[in-house]
């Protein structure tokens, strides 16, 4: 309070000029603080709006030095006729010298033999460079190339003077995966057809295929199946790296057609070839077909008695016919040789295949022969020999199918064929001990099915 008083009478005879000076200064001062604290504040954001900042905070990062996967592109085509490895990747956009470089490299030799229907795979970089590329051969083997960085070059890899450097190109090699082999075991119970019925019970249209093609000697899968029929089987499937890949062979499989059961065992030769073989060693494969067209029906059996449908009189039917639509193809049913083929009277269009001594077989009515078949010729089983049509004295499309023994005309529903090789003695006794394991398996899987 006294320093107040004191102030109070040093102003109160302070002259009333100076007094306003005084306070003028102070706010002038007061006022110049202000200003120079707002300028060190837009300084201080000015300098930091002009600071250096590095790329890689303004631009977000793209990828890693090492991910050179971004902007590639992977490419597939199929070998088409007259392909070569150049007009393939030419067409697939690459670069020519990308291609001489992989042309040139070591091993690229075997990237000349690329087949028809074959698959390529090539991944390309945003320098429409081949990065790699995958000649898939099959499912678990090929040819596979591999651009390779300048500090991986070997003595295996190619590698040329660049600017007094040696830069590496690509390294070819075949490449070939692990496969592993898992056994299938199905059974099946005919109620509708065999296929519709094997497919519902989640077998691949192939081993269908294949199970008919086995037993086909034996049954007549078109006329022969009825409902109540069953079938078993063991079958593999190929898996590469745990994803399966294809359906593979049937190792043994059970018809049971009309109460009569059929077996089927497959078993690898000496040459390397596999058959199939009855529990006893016979040769399930006969020396013919049982039917020379795969999808007909029965129209007119075999009959000694039948009275002609087009002359009205009694003439024998020495034959079978299988009716089916114009163009269907027609299979030799056995190995032999042409010693017929041109038009004979009723017969139309004619083929005569002589086999053996002892077997020959006619196929008549034919709209036309397959081409290629001519007098002379060697046909094997199940070639294409012609097509069905109504040529001759025929009232409609079919195929007058006859089977002759010794000359002599003989029913071919009802006549036994000859059967191909059995078992070899010296490999009988390994066929026996494979047989015995592998039918144990399937009646395990049999009894355990429901």
């Amino acid at each position: 309070m006294k320093v107040f008083k004191q102030l109070k009478l040093i102003f109160s005879d302070f002259p009333k000029k100076h007094f306003y000076c005084l306070v003028g200064g102070i706010l002038f001062l007061l006022l110049i603080i202000g200003l120079s604290r707002v300028e060190l504040q837009n300084s201080s954001q000015k300098k930091e709006l002009s600071s250096e900042i590095a790329i890689e905070d303004l631009v977000p990062r793209i990828q890693d030095a090492d991910d050179k996967t971004s902007f590639n592109q992977k490419k597939i085509a199929e070998v088409k006729r007259n392909d070569s490895l150049f007009s393939i990747l030419k067409r697939l956009g690459v670069k020519d010298d990308s291609i001489y470089d992989l042309i040139y490299s070591p091993n690229s030799e075997l990237l000349t033999q690329i087949k028809i229907g074959k698959t390529i795979e090539v991944e390309i970089n945003e320098l429409n460079e081949v990065e790699n590329l995958k000649y898939i051969e099959d499912f678990r083997s090929g040819v596979i190339a591999k651009k390779v960085k300048s500090f991986e070059c070997t003595e295996n890899a190619e590698s040329k003077v660049v600017s007094g450097k040696r830069k590496c190109i690509y390294l070819v090699e075949k490449y070939k995966l692990q496969t592993e082999k898992l056994k299938v075991f199905k059974k099946v119970t005919i109620t509708n057809s065999l296929y519709v019925d094997g497919l519902r019970e989640g077998l691949p249209d192939s081993v269908i295929m294949d199970l008919v093609y086995i037993f086909g000697w034996d049954i007549d899968f078109v006329h022969d199946i009825r409902p109540g029929d069953s079938y078993s089987l063991i079958y593999e499937e190929i898996y590469v790296d745990g994803e399966r890949k294809i359906n593979g062979n049937i190792l043994i499989a059970e018809f049971i057609n009309r109460n009569r059961t059929h077996t089927a065992i497959r078993f690898t030769l000496p040459n390397g070839s596999s058959e199939y073989f009855s529990p006893k060693g016979r040769n399930v494969k006969k020396a013919f077909l049982r039917s020379p067209v795969k999808f007909s029906y029965i129209s007119s059996k075999y009959n000694l008695k039948r009275r002609h449908p087009i002359l009205h009189k009694i003439r024998a039917h020495t034959g079978v016919d299988y009716a089916a639509s114009r163009g269907t193809p027609i299979r030799a049913t056995g190995d032999g040789t042409i010693v017929y083929a041109e038009k004979k009277g009723g017969y139309g269009n004619l083929i005569e295949i002589k086999h053996t001594e002892d077997y020959s077989t006619r196929y008549a009515h034919l709209d036309k022969f397959h081409s290629g078949i001519k007098l002379g010729k060697k046909v094997k089983q199940s070639d294409i020999i012609g097509y069905v049509g109504r040529t001759g004295t025929a009232t409609g499309d079919h195929l007058h199918y006859e089977f002759r023994v010794n000359g002599k005309h003989t029913d071919p529903l009802t006549v036994k064929f000859p059967n191909a090789n059995p078992i070899n003695e010296l490999e009988k006794n390994k066929f026996l001990e494979n047989s015995e394991k592998i039918i144990k398996d399937l009646k395990n899987y049999q009894s355990l099915s429901f």
